[in-house]
């Protein structure tokens, strides 16, 4: 990964970097906000103190896309506060800022994170953000991640739970076969309904067996195609389980 450079490294030579240093020294000064956000790629390829310092000073731009932009590039340059800066940025009034702090949270791969994600993903009023915040608890893993997701089931968006069934499938789905099960009966999507019946295969659990079956005479042809991929699926986890090949 990138990492800031001290200032006695020489400047980079060229108009590009020269135009974006004279332009943002100030309150900001880029005519239009693609201007700003653009300029700070330039000043992330030269990533001098005092570049890095006019990123973080894009932090605080009035433009939702500048703001999301700066704290990609000061995570991906690995600043010393980029934990602080993404948890920080999850209180952004903006949801597709918060939505871009809570994947660079999973980026950073911190369990120490699962709590702020946790609490974006069940009382964010931003469907992305929870979305990206389900993502990014999958990538952690872990009870508290589980838990949440188990949670998220419940939220109104499809998008969302379609994340957290997908999140649930990746660690560990008999952790939720009860609340997946709910779902595969009773999600009004049929997707939604699809993936938690492949998360249920992956379970293992022979309890499960009997809803997959009935699943098999959903009104939907590609959840009753999922049902039977799920039986199939869950035979072949049982067997790998008992070490028959």
């Amino acid at each position: 990964m990138q990492r800031i450079i001290d200032d006695r490294r020489p400047a980079r030579r060229g108009f590009p970097v020269i135009l974006v240093v004279a332009c943002l020294v100030g309150l900001h000064c880029g005519p239009r906000p693609e201007e700003r956000r653009l300029s700070i790629y330039d000043l992330k390829s030269n990533p001098t103190q005092e570049n890095v310092k006019l990123i973080r000073d894009l932090l605080e731009d009035a433009d939702r896309d500048v703001r999301a932009t700066a704290l990609n590039a000061l995570v991906g340059l690995d600043a010393p506060d980029s934990s602080r800066l993404a948890l920080s940025a999850l209180r952004d009034p903006d949801g597709f800022v918060r939505a871009t702090a809570a994947k660079l949270l999973g980026d950073l791969d911190d369990s120490d994170h699962v709590a702020a994600l946790s609490e974006c993903l069940l009382r964010d009023l931003d469907p992305v953000a929870r979305q990206r915040a389900a993502e990014s608890l999958t990538r952690l893993g872990g009870s508290g991640a589980l838990d949440a997701l188990t949670e998220g089931l419940a939220d109104p968006m499809e998008r969302v739970r379609m994340a957290v069934v997908e999140g649930l499938a990746k660690i560990d789905p008999g952790h939720a076969h009860l609340e997946l099960v709910r779902i595969l009966r009773e999600d009004a999507v049929w997707e939604v309904r699809a993936q938690a019946a492949h998360a249920l295969g992956l379970s293992g659990d022979p309890e499960i067996v009997p809803d997959l079956r009935a699943a098999l005479e959903d009104p939907n042809e590609f959840v009753r195609a999922a049902a039977g991929n799920a039986l199939r699926l869950h035979e072949s986890v049982r067997e790998e389980r008992s070490g028959v090949y």
